[in-house]
């Protein structure tokens, strides 16, 4: 009998999809993800229906699944690539989450931008290696979350579904290692926030893009959709003096509501921009 499996090496790479649900063959074009860590893999999730029968005697009934798919949940670095107008690693998973990428080449401003959209939405295969054991999760999308507290790592988490297919053993490909900064903590030395011009001491900052993601099952299709988004964040900020900074019209709203801008900044070359 072979050794239990090792969960920890595990290789994660993506590829953006020509057709929706259609890996590639070459598998070679594939890139590399730089995780930091990931939850428990769902292999094989969906809907299931029980086969109930009138009987006698207590018991549970059968049980199908009408509807498999596959899910994982992936946190990246919070980090550009390192190099301005270059995307970072997880640029692709970014695009599946219904966002469009932008790069923009203008010399000395040289960023990638990265924008909500509402239709013509990207896929991309997840490639997830767990110690010699290959699952392609074609079709591709979801949502995702960034988080940086104080004393931390920043990070963006990635929520996916994808289509199933059972699991194989192959050999892990090699891909290609796309360029990746490290991230840096948050904190005094490096790390600024300003919540509508006041340098408020901040202890967290997150940012929720709030896709709803649904697997679509009918006869003759199947797919993973985008069907709404409801974008949502969270500051925590020690209480500042009303007399340096009244933060209370900030946030009433029983009379009117007012919009306070705020800006977080870790990495001065992070490269990348979300909006």
């Amino acid at each position: 009998m072979s050794e239990g499996k090792l969960w920890r090496r595990l290789i994660v790479a993506v590829v953006a999809e020509a057709e929706y649900g259609v890996t590639p063959t070459d598998l070679s074009e594939a890139t590399l993800i730089e995780v930091v860590t990931r939850e428990a893999a769902g292999f094989y999730e969906g809907d299931t229906v029980e086969r109930e029968r009138v009987r006698q005697g207590f018991g549970a009934f059968e049980q199908a699944n009408t509807a498999p798919r596959t899910s994982r949940q992936i946190r990246v670095p919070y980090s550009g690539s390192g190099t301005k107008g270059v995307p970072p690693s997880f640029g692709l998973l970014l695009r599946c989450c219904a966002m469009s990428e932008t790069i923009d080449e203008t010399v000395g401003d040289e960023k990638v931008v990265y924008d909500p959209v509402s239709e013509s939405m990207e896929s991309v295969s997840l490639l997830w290696w767990a110690d010699g054991e290959l699952q392609v999760m074609p079709g591709v999308r979801g949502t995702w979350t960034r988080s940086s507290d104080a004393k931390a790592y920043p990070y963006i988490q990635f929520d996916v579904m994808g289509l199933y297919q059972r699991p194989t053993t192959a050999p892990a490909t090699a891909g290609t290692l796309a360029p990746q900064a490290k991230e840096v903590p948050v904190n005094k030395m490096i790390s600024s926030f300003t919540m509508d011009g006041f340098l408020a001491r901040m202890q967290s900052c997150s940012f929720d893009i709030g896709n709803t993601v649904v697997h679509r099952h009918l006869v003759n299709y199947e797919g993973i959709h985008v069907t709404d988004r409801r974008a949502s964040g969270q500051i925590n900020i020690e209480a500042p003096r009303i007399d340096e900074y009244n933060i209370f019209p900030k946030i009433e709203s029983h009379e009117k509501i007012e919009l306070s801008p705020c800006r977080l900044s870790t990495a001065p070359k992070r490269a990348i921009s979300l909006k």
